[in-house]
C-alpha cells in the first residue's frame, strides 16, 4: 500500500465485498479490499458445514418473503440480481451446481432448470470453488486485495479516510462497507465496523446473531442428542407476554433438531431471531405419542408422572401440544446477524447512504437477513450488484 489513494475501498473480503469486487471492473480506477482476518474468504468457506449453499431454486418473487418485513424493501435489488443471474454467473465461472441431493443444476435453461431445485451448492460441495472464482474474478477486474488490514477509523474530510489497526491511512473517494455482522469474529464479521458506523451518525439496529442454536432451561432432551423430529411448530413469546402466552413474537414450522444441549434445526435456526433469554419458547409437536421416537416417548411420560408415579394423560397431552420452555440463551456464533445498518438509511437502488456523500453499505452489515436456504448469500450478492451497477455508472461518468 505504498501509494495510499484510492477511487473505492470495500471494508471487508467475505461474501459480499467479493461479489462486488467479482462483478465491477476497475477500467483504470484504483480499487483495494481491506479484509481485517489473515484469510480472505473465511466465513464463506465455513458456510453450509464448507458445503457453499449459495442461492435457493425457485422463482425470487417467493424470496421476497424468506426475508421477513424487510423483504418488501429488499424487492428491487434482488429482482435486479436474482438467483438465476448468481447460478449462471458461477457456471460461466467454472462452478457447476447441484441441489441438495447432488441433482444437477442448469441455469442455461433458464428458470426451469432451477424451478425444483430447493437449496442449491456447488456439484463439488466445495466452498473453495466459490472462493476461487470470486478472487479469480476480482484480480482480473484489477482489484487489490490486502489481508490483515483491519479498519479502526472512517470519517469523511473531503474524501473518505481510513484508518487502519496498524497505524496506515488510506484515502478514497467512495467506501463500500462489507464487513458483515458480530458472528464468528475470528473471520472478521466481529462488529467493530457497525460500531464505527453508529459513531459515524447512521442509524445501526442493535445486532443479534441469527439462524442460531437456542438454549431453555431444565433442558430434558440430551440424551436424544442427534434426533431430528419434521413439521414441528415453533412459538416464540415476546417477553411482555410470557406470562399470559397471548402475545407471539414468531410462529414458525419445520423440522428440529435436538442437540446435547439445547434445539436446533431448521426451524429454531429461523426463530432464532425473535427469541430473547427468559421468554417462553413452546414446541407443538402436532403428532401422536406412538408417532415419536421411542427415547422421546419415554421421556415425555416421564415429565408427565405424578407424585405418586403415575402418568397423567392430561399432563402429557398437554406436552404434545404446549412444551413450553423459558430461553435461557441464543448460542452467539449464529450463522448470520440480525440488525445492522437500517435499510432506512439507504437507497435501495443504489446501495447508497443517503445522508453521506460515497458512502455504500451492503450484504450482512444491513439490517436485514433470511431464513436458512442460501437466502443469506443471494442478499450479499443482490445488494453487491445493485452498488456495482451504480459505481459502473460513476465511472462512466467520470
Amino acid at each position: 500500500m505504498n501509494d495510499n489513494r484510492y477511487d473505492i475501498a470495500i471494508i471487508g473480503g467475505g461474501a459480499s465485498g467479493l461479489m462486488l469486487a467479482a462483478n465491477l471492473d476497475l477500467k483504470g480506477s484504483r480499487g483495494i479490499v481491506l479484509e481485517g482476518s489473515t484469510r480472505i474468504g473465511s466465513k464463506l468457506l465455513m458456510s453450509g458445514g464448507g458445503h457453499c449453499n449459495i442461492t435457493h431454486g425457485g422463482s425470487i418473487k417467493e424470496f421476497v418473503y424468506a426475508y421477513g418485513d424487510e423483504g418488501q424493501t429488499l424487492r428491487r435489488c434482488l429482482y435486479r440480481h436474482n438467483n438465476l443471474e448468481l447460478a449462471r454467473w458461477l457456471n460461466d465461472h467454472g462452478v457447476e451446481l447441484a441441489d441438495e441431493n447432488g441433482d444437477p443444476v442448469d441455469p442455461s435453461y433458464g428458470s426451469n432448470g432451477m424451478d425444483s431445485a430447493g437449496r442449491i451448492f456447488p456439484a463439488s460441495m466445495r466452498s473453495r470453488d466459490v472462493l476461487d472464482a470470486l478472487l479469480g474474478e476480482a484480480s482480473w477486474n484489477g482489484w487489490q486485495i490486502e489481508t490483515d488490514a483491519r479498519v479502526s477509523g472512517l470519517r469523511k474530510d473531503g474524501t473518505w479516510e481510513i484508518t487502519l489497526l496498524n497505524g496506515v491511512e488510506l484515502r478514497s473517494e467512495k467506501v463500500v462497507i462489507a464487513s458483515g455482522g458480530i458472528t464468528y469474529p475470528e473471520t472478521g464479521s466481529d462488529g467493530s465496523m457497525l460500531e464505527m458506523l453508529d459513531d459515524l451518525g447512521l442509524d445501526v439496529n442493535e445486532p443479534r446473531p441469527a439462524l442460531a442454536p437456542v438454549y431453555v432451561e431444565n433442558y430434558p432432551y440430551s440424551e436424544l442428542s442427534g434426533i431430528s423430529i419434521p413439521d414441528v411448530t415453533v412459538i416464540a413469546f415476546s417477553s411482555d407476554a410470557a406470562c399470559t402466552c397471548k402475545g407471539k413474537a414468531a410462529k414458525m414450522k419445520g423440522d428440529l433438531l435436538f442437540t446435547h444441549e439445547g434445539l436446533s434445526g431448521p426451524v429454531i435456526l429461523n426463530i432464532s431471531k425473535y427469541v430473547e433469554p427468559g421468554e417462553l419458547l413452546r414446541l407443538c409437536y402436532n403428532k401422536e405419542l406412538h408417532e415419536l421416537p421411542k427415547r422421546m416417548q419415554r421421556i415425555l411420560r416421564e415429565r408427565s408422572r405424578g407424585i405418586l408415579g403415575d402418568v397423567r394423560t392430561n399432563v402429557l397431552a398437554l406436552l404434545l401440544n404446549q412444551d413450553d420452555f423459558i430461553v435461557s440463551g441464543v448460542d452467539g456464533r449464529g450463522m448470520v446477524t440480525a440488525g445492522g445498518v437500517s435499510l432506512d438509511e439507504i437507497d435501495m437502488q443504489t446501495m447508497r447512504a443517503k445522508r453521506f456523500e460515497g458512502l455504500y453499505v451492503i450484504g450482512e452489515a444491513l439490517d436485514a437477513d433470511g431464513i436458512t436456504g442460501g437466502y443469506n448469500l443471494q442478499l450479499c450478492w443482490s445488494t453487491a450488484g445493485t452498488a456495482a451497477d451504480d459505481l459502473k455508472s460513476l465511472n462512466k461518468e467520470a
